[in-house]
């Protein structure tokens, strides 16, 4: 079984950046994988108040990439 790091390694491969600054201006950390319909996927970043789900497109278009 993929290990945490693992899964994060492979999303990084997949063009997901490790540190964002996101919703509302806060930075966030890449923290796991939401697994959607057909083999599709969104990452899941730890913000200071809790988790949220963003899809690459949104990251790519309306997101500050902090660290790849």
């Amino acid at each position: 079984m993929a290990t945490t790091q693992d899964i994060i390694e492979k999303m990084r491969k997949d063009g997901y950046p490790y540190k964002i600054i996101g919703n509302g201006g806060y930075k966030a950390t890449l923290y796991d994988i939401q697994p959607l319909n057909g083999g599709e996927y969104m990452a899941i970043y730890r913000y200071p108040g809790g988790v949220c789900c963003h899809g690459l497109e949104e990251i790519n278009q309306c997101f500050g990439v902090v660290e790849r």
